[in-house]
């Protein structure tokens, strides 16, 4: 009867352990292994076997672009999605640290932004070809991506309800959506967009549209906008009465430490193309749908 027990238990310890690696796993530290694992086997190649001035180095997966050797995971960490190091420890007696071995241990830190961290512990062995042997799994917390993960976590969601198809604006906007406040950003998603051409004067001039972006309202009296998004192009032009209308669009505002969010609000900006004047030579002209101001605030 102990017996049994014991080997449920050794059973249930085999299966348990790859499980948690997996959790602990994704696809993007799964490539960086990968593309880790055909790097030591290069080197090894390329030199015969190990040495300890060699078989260290680390890597990285942009967030474009293809896999890159870097120095310095941490350094690298902002624009990618996983960063990784590994470091080798000899398994044959080494005279000096320039001797070349042909068995050793590999460690391998895989991190990807999600906060999810993997070390690998990978036995190799160098004959004509790099050898794997034994591998095992160490469950970790993020190091290299620490402050990644940690600017990445939303601190906050809070619908919003942005201007009003009768405000008296040549292009009025109203927009509903989402906020999402990161530490390095704010997020606005909508589930609606629609602009009308509202008030246009007179009543039928045309209504040039370029571009709409995101932003945060700052100040008492006379208020700014103080942090912006990119603009999504519109590129419309539009008559009193008709309207443009777009579902989900996402519009990144990007924050420094420096700023208040609490003290701001969201708002839009419609950037409308007009004829060029003395007094306004880009031919750039404004119109705003906000949110309330203290909405970052205690709900009312």
């Amino acid at each position: 009867m102990r017996l049994a027990i014991f080997r449920a238990l050794i059973a249930l310890m085999l299966t348990a352990a790859p499980a948690a690696a997996q959790q602990t796993s994704s696809v993007a530290i799964r490539q960086l292994e990968k593309e880790m694992l055909a790097r030591m086997s290069a080197r090894a190649t390329a030199i015969g076997g190990f040495r300890m001035d060699t078989s260290d180095f680390d890597v990285r997966l942009p967030l474009h672009g293809e896999p890159e050797e870097i120095v310095g995971p941490t350094l690298h960490a902002r624009d990618a999605l996983a960063v990784g190091s590994a470091r080798i420890e000899p398994l044959d007696s080494l005279a000096s640290r320039a001797d070349t071995f042909n068995r050793a241990r590999y460690e391998l830190r895989l991190e990807d932004r999600t906060g999810k961290c993997l070390v690998v512990h990978q036995d190799v062995t160098f004959e004509s070809k790099l050898v794997r042997g034994r591998r095992t799994l160490e469950r970790c917390g993020p190091l290299y991506m620490a402050e990644v993960v940690r600017r990445a976590r939303r601190l906050a969601r809070l619908p919003f309800n942005a201007g009003r198809l009768d405000d008296r604006w040549s292009a009025a906007l109203a927009a509903t959506g989402t906020v999402d406040v990161y530490l390095d950003s704010v997020v606005m998603t909508t589930s609606s967009m629609i602009l009308r051409a509202a008030y246009p004067e007179p009543a039928d001039k045309p209504v040039v549209i370029d571009s709409i972006n995101a932003g945060l309202g700052y100040g008492d009296d006379g208020w700014s906008v103080a942090r912006a998004s990119a603009a999504i192009r519109v590129d419309t032009t539009l008559y009193k009465g008709s309207e443009w209308r777009r579902g989900v669009k996402r519009f990144v505002i990007p924050l420094d430490s420096a700023f208040n969010v609490s003290k701001s609000w969201p708002l839009f900006e419609v950037h409308l193309s007009v004829p060029k004047t003395k007094d306004n030579p880009a031919g750039i002209a404004w119109t705003y749908a906000h949110e309330r101001k203290g909405f970052f605030l205690k709900r009312p």
